[in-house]
């Protein structure tokens, strides 16, 4: 099961105590994936999924809410790997009150008018905030495998709905991005930050444990990494300091001799000579006294320079 479905499976354990946030939940379904149709006998609303829990979560809240019994018809869908897709249809007797009490239809001076946006009058408390959230995720989200990246989106065939849902989340302290995709609007989050902060809000507690344990595991591996890089930098630093000192102290050789420079300049280039690989503190100790690093790195600089001397 991939971990997009885990979460759904946990939120759908999720229970809202309170029956404003279980009219919330259900308000998300509807605008997320409620169709309206309207026939010989009235308005229905249809709710499609691919998701049981999600159908049952859906009769259930319809249930609670509203008293009544939806009808649930199941379809096999012949493409895409011949999945069962669920219908959870409220019929005509109930639909109108439904569609009212939701926000998805309004009574204006002009009459009646369809509305996609989030209906503000159910979402005043922040329990009831979070209960749409989780209803706007079960509806149409998707939830990427933390161990390949960071990535939760909702789509919407609205744009209105769409824009709306921005200006939610971003009312929740989560900033979302809104891009088209084919026939459809996609609300997402790509920061690991705004995931679990998400992922709080809706409820999906042991999902953000989880991004949380992958997100720490790739820390620590990336600051060993960087920590690696460094440590190879600077022994390749070292490598190419120690190999232009040795062709100085070569220069230095075939030039004047380095019998000819004075003595801790000439037991500073045997030294080195002699051990090519070591750092400066190290060469340091095979003086007897053994010297500082400083002093060592001081020979060596003016090794350096007698022999660019030598080249003028």
């Amino acid at each position: 099961m991939s971990f997009s479905s885990e979460t759904k499976r946990e939120l759908c354990q999720c229970v809202s105590k309170r029956d404003c946030c279980k009219r919330a939940e259900l308000a998300a379904f509807i605008h997320g994936i409620g169709t309206l149709r309207i026939g010989r006998g009235g308005q229905s609303v249809w709710m499609t999924t691919e998701v049981p829990a999600v159908a049952r979560r859906i009769f259930s809240l319809c249930k609670v809410c509203f008293a009544i019994t939806p009808e649930v018809r199941t379809q096999l869908r012949k493409r895409l790997g011949k999945r069962n897709v669920y219908h959870v249809v409220i019929g005509p007797q109930a639909a109108p009150q439904i569609l009212e009490e939701t926000g998805l239809m309004l009574q204006t001076e002009e009459g009646v008018r369809i509305s996609r946006a989030v209906p503000s009058a159910l979402i005043r408390k922040s329990c009831c905030r979070n209960a749409y959230l989780r209803g706007a995720f079960l509806a149409t989200g998707t939830l990427s495998d933390p161990g390949k990246g960071y990535h939760l989106e909702i789509v919407s065939s609205s744009e209105e709905y769409a824009r709306s849902l921005v200006n939610f989340l971003g009312k929740l302290e989560i900033p979302a991005k809104m891009v088209p995709r084919r026939d459809s609007f996609v609300v997402y989050l790509k920061e690991s930050e705004l995931i679990v902060t998400c992922l709080n809000h809706m409820g999906a507690h042991s999902a953000l444990m989880e991004l949380e344990n992958v997100r720490i595991k790739k820390n620590v591996r990336n600051n060993v990494n960087r920590a690696a890089n460094c440590d190879n930098a600077n022994v390749d630093k070292t490598m190419d300091a120690a190999q232009r000192q040795i062709e100085a102290i070569e220069t230095i050789e075939h030039g004047v001799g380095l019998k000819n420079l004075p003595p801790h300049l000439r037991a500073m280039a045997q030294v080195r000579v002699e051990h090519p690989d070591s750092p400066l503190k190290e060469l340091g100790e095979y003086f007897s006294p053994s010297i500082s690093k400083s002093a060592v790195n001081n020979r060596l600089r003016k090794l350096m320079e007698i022999a660019q001397d030598m080249h003028k």
